[in-house]
């Protein structure tokens, strides 16, 4: 009777329920070592006893059954946080329970309703095939990957939806705003988060560098957005340089100056005719923003990036877009510090010169580019050209006459077809 009592207490204290010990270790000799707990029996005679010696105790094993699939994929313990858990948003990843086994009623609640999930594949399908941005160039088959990429990752998910919505919005008749801003704002929350722990694997970098040009994209179809577009762009060249591991199995790897260069030598016209009586005005009107820029050496170094790329015009086209993807990166090499006094509404003449170098681009685009090149993004002149005006309107009375050259040059892009060099 002792003897039975005895071995059931130990067959029941041998481990967990799916026989398998995270504790367990292999010792030198190639033995497993299984610790076991003290178990009370009661024998025939009424006193307590114990069915083992005691051994090195262990806590069992707690498996995540209604996890999510990636955490399953990983091996990890999910703590089936919802929407999102947090080693999916730790990751960035976008996390699904789809498969998962829930109880009908959990089910029901989280399912999205059916009116937002079809109008998420029309933004998809719109992103896929009219949306994704134009950088890097001539990279459709890029963005196709990075839509497969986003089964994967929340951020590049929001971020790639939220442009299609709203360039449908801006190209359609029917007004996506709302969907596109609730997309934006998931991204930029998610974009926040990994900065503070940036991805060091090459997909996940990956993912927050693709997601990041589709903001800075969507930005450009904006009302109000040149700060954050100037922002966005700055975090885009940032992860760039310093997330992403190894450009050369990145995704991403047609994006570096050289392969970018070899791009545009097979884009770029130089036949079109060169009108210099339009560069020499544009120039003398970024030689009036110098003036008030003698005191700041970050200034006059913005300023003399501008001039760079309508110079680039005497020498080639090619120069021309060189000296413009140059301008284009300008404020990325800026300290923190220098970079929000730059961005700021109240410096004013660094406000003028961002007007300059938004323009600039569709001054480049008419010489630079074939006309047999597609413009996807068509909305965007009109939100540049309104960026600009509000701009100078903004400035003081004394510092606006500065900008009476760009205003009249805003009623010139508004009336062209509004070539620019396909920057996001």
């Amino acid at each position: 009777m002792k003897r039975k009592a005895a071995d059931r207490a130990s067959s029941t204290s041998s481990g967990s329920p799916d026989g398998w010990s995270p504790s367990s270790s292999t010792a030198s000799g190639g033995n497993t070592t299984t610790s076991t707990s003290t178990t009370t029996t009661q024998p025939a005679d009424g006193k307590a006893g114990t069915a083992a010696k005691p051994g090195a105790s262990r806590r069992g094993h707690s498996k995540s059954r209604l996890g999510c699939l990636n955490c399953k994929r990983r091996r990890v313990k999910c703590n089936e946080l919802r929407p999102t858990c947090s080693p999916c948003r730790r990751l960035g990843l976008l996390c699904d329970y789809a498969t998962a086994a829930q109880p009908a009623a959990a089910l029901v609640q989280s399912a999205p309703s059916s009116t937002l999930c079809l109008e998420d594949l029309r933004f998809y399908y719109q992103f896929l095939n009219t949306a994704f941005p134009s950088l890097p160039l001539r990279a459709d088959q890029v963005w196709k990957k990075c839509a497969a990429m986003s089964h994967q990752s929340e951020c590049l998910a929001h971020a790639a939806l939220g442009l299609g919505a709203l360039h449908l919005s801006k190209h359609g008749n029917v007004d996506y705003s709302a969907q596109a801003l609730a997309h934006r704002v998931s991204a930029l929350k998610i974009v926040n988060e990994q900065f503070a722990r940036p991805p060091r694997d090459q997909d996940n970098a990956d993912s927050l560098f693709a997601a990041l040009i589709c903001l800075a994209a969507q930005t450009t179809l904006l009302p109000d957005g040149i700060a954050e577009y100037m922002t966005i762009t700055r975090a885009g060249a940032l992860v760039w340089a310093f997330v992403i591991p190894a450009h050369g199995s990145s995704v991403f790897r047609s994006f570096t100056n050289e392969s970018h260069s070899e791009n545009l030598s097979r884009i770029v016209s130089e036949d079109e005719p060169k009108d210099f009586a339009l560069a020499d005005a544009f120039l003398a009107s970024v030689a009036a923003a110098r003036e008030l820029c003698v005191d700041s050496p970050r200034e006059l170094y913005y300023c003399q990036r501008v001039a760079d790329a309508v110079e680039g015009l005497r020498v080639s086209s090619l120069q021309a877009w060189l000296a413009h993807a140059a301008l284009w990166r300008a404020h990325c090499y800026f300290s923190n510090d220098d970079f929000q006094a730059f961005i700021a509404k109240d410096n004013h003449p660094a406000r003028l010169l961002i007007a300059h170098m938004l323009l600039v681009d569709y001054l480049l685009g008419q010489f630079c580019l074939k006309d047999s090149e597609q413009l996807t993004f068509t909305a965007r002149k009109d939100v540049i050209v309104s960026w600009v005006r509000d701009a100078i309107g903004a400035l003081p009375k004394d510092v606006r006459p500065y900008g009476d050259w760009l205003v009249g040059y805003c009623d010139v892009v508004e009336k062209s077809d509004g070539r620019y060099l396909l920057t996001p």
